[in-house]
């Protein structure tokens, strides 16, 4: 090897002591090679700093180690969060992930995915998407796809997601049976099939029907949960309870509530979901639903090996969630009413 030139092939073969095929079959791993010819390789790799060829291999392989993730908005922490828990599965499963956000366009969507196609990912990873169901059948004939978060999708691509319909049933109960009246809904609703928000509302609206109690929808738009909130506080005399959609909207609420000299727990009951690490600050204590950030990267990621490997059948994994209680929705003095909204 010539001073400061990058090492090849040869190079490490001639360390190793093998020949240049048997680094490139290492290089491809290929299990046709010896574990003691293997181990030879990797270390004289190490030693020389050796980076494969990632075009050359691929052209051999039919397989380019790289992962597109494309979320639909990283504004939402939970979003941002699953991003990372991403990244590190893909690294561990040897992957190279590329992360496209494309807020909340369609067209950017689209454009985002025909770029990674361009590329020949190995696999898609759509959070959230919102793209129609010709579109992602189109795109998962394509290439190895799993959507993650939404219960719904063409038959020839792979699902992830939480029981949202159950979980956001839960947090309702929960706060009923806290004495908050009455419960209102807090969140989005993307009219997307099987998106997450119709089924968090369809949960919502199951337990307030099972308990007798009217059910109250209030859909957010840009920068509006002050408004909604201030309105509610206005007009309900009782110390309500707010299910919003996710961690991002409960804490909205809660500023609007510390606004107006109202505080969750006590003066009223406020529940998120995802669990994000906002809602575990020090001092915030946000009751919140756990739908496992983990789970959902580690289970997306073995999904596109699993394709690579050879599976064809279509997978669906419905991820278990657990209800956080902290004091957000912790009534410290239940007889109490509600303090007065401060006047502004």
């Amino acid at each position: 090897m010539a001073g400061g030139s990058r090492p090849t092939q040869a190079d490490v073969a001639r360390l190793a002591g093998v020949s240049r095929q048997t680094v490139s079959l290492v290089v491809l791993d290929d299990p046709r090679v010896s574990p003691r010819s293997r181990a030879a390789v990797t270390s004289a790799m190490a030693q020389l700093n050796y980076r494969p060829n990632v075009a050359a291999r691929a052209l051999v392989s039919h397989h380019t180690g790289f992962l597109g993730i494309v979320f639909s908005d990283l504004a939402n922490p939970f979003h941002a969060e699953l991003a990372e828990a991403l990244r590190a599965a893909a690294d561990r499963l040897g992957f190279v992930p590329f992360i496209s956000p494309v807020g909340q366009s369609a067209d950017e969507e689209k454009v985002a995915i025909n770029r990674f196609t361009e590329m020949a990912v190995d696999g898609l990873i759509l959070v959230s998407p919102l793209s129609d169901n010709t579109t992602l059948e189109a795109v998962g004939a394509q290439v190895p796809t799993v959507i993650v978060t939404r219960n719904s999708g063409p038959a020839n691509v792979d699902l992830v997601h939480a029981d949202d319909r159950a979980s956001a049933a839960q947090v309702t109960q929960h706060l009923l049976a806290a004495g908050y009246d009455p419960v209102v809904f807090l969140g989005y609703e993307r009219r997307i099939k099987g998106d997450s928000s119709l089924a968090r509302i369809d949960g919502y609206r199951a337990a307030m029907r099972r308990a007798a109690r009217a059910e109250q929808v209030q859909i957010v738009t840009q920068g509006g949960v002050p408004q909604i909130v201030g309105g509610l506080a206005a007009s309900l005399t009782h110390g309500f309870g707010l299910v919003c959609h996710n961690d991002l909207i409960a804490l909205e609420a809660w500023a609007a509530l510390a606004e107006l000299g109202l505080e969750p727990g006590p003066d009223v009951g406020v529940a998120g979901f995802d669990d994000t690490g906002m809602a575990r600050f020090p001092g915030v204590g946000l009751t919140s639903v756990n739908n496992g950030t983990t789970g959902f990267a580690d289970t997306a990621v073995e999904m596109i090996s699993q394709r690579l490997a050879g599976r064809t059948a279509r997978r669906e994994v419905v991820l278990p969630t657990h209800l956080i209680v902290r004091r957000s929705t912790l009534r410290d003095e239940p007889d109490r009413p509600p303090r007065p909204a401060r006047q502004i």
